[in-house]
């Protein structure tokens, strides 16, 4: 697989797929929580209460990490990412514009939820955009082989070469 291609199918995981497994941890105790995610080039939008605990933990320590992967029936058809780096609630009016765009874009049934004015401002309220930037992705692709995967670091949401074959045979 070319590094093109490794980047096309990172980029279509993130397109196709609807939920992400969001790691953090905080004074050393671990938690999950999946949630849904839309791609904005490689930055990744959810929204999330600053109430629930993975909230509260990412406004206390932002290092995190994700997963991302289909749903399949077997081992040999695991196909996915993991990602490392770091999120935060969106702060900005461009930024956030951005940010929901992105979503609704993903999920046009947000913005259907958002159209009266007062409906919105009190979903809204309860919840806040945020952003995990990795600084890191593997693509994990099983079909190729059990195992095989590429690495593709990231600074400023941006590449910073191809991707490299991590466990070349």
């Amino acid at each position: 697989m070319e590094p093109e291609a490794v980047e096309a199918a990172i980029r279509r995981l993130l397109a196709e797929t609807t939920a992400m497994t969001l790691a953090t941890s905080l004074s050393g105790v671990p938690w999950a929580a999946t949630v849904y995610f839309a791609p904005d080039g490689f930055d990744l939008v959810f929204l999330s209460s600053p109430n629930s605990r993975h909230g509260r933990t990412l406004a206390a320590n932002p290092a995190c990490a994700a997963t991302v992967s289909p749903e399949t029936a077997s081992w040999r058809d695991i196909r996915g990412l993991q990602l490392e780096g770091r999120a935060a609630a969106v702060t900005g009016l461009a930024a956030k514009a951005r940010a929901m765009a992105a979503y609704c874009a993903k999920f046009p049934f947000v913005e259907a939820l958002l159209a009266d004015p007062g409906e919105a401002a009190r979903r809204m309220g309860k919840v806040s955009a945020h952003v995990l930037r990795p600084t890191a992705i593997r693509y994990l692709d099983n079909t190729l082989g059990f195992g095989t995967r590429w690495l593709m670091r990231l600074g400023d949401g941006r590449p910073l070469g191809p991707p490299e074959r991590e466990n070349p045979d």
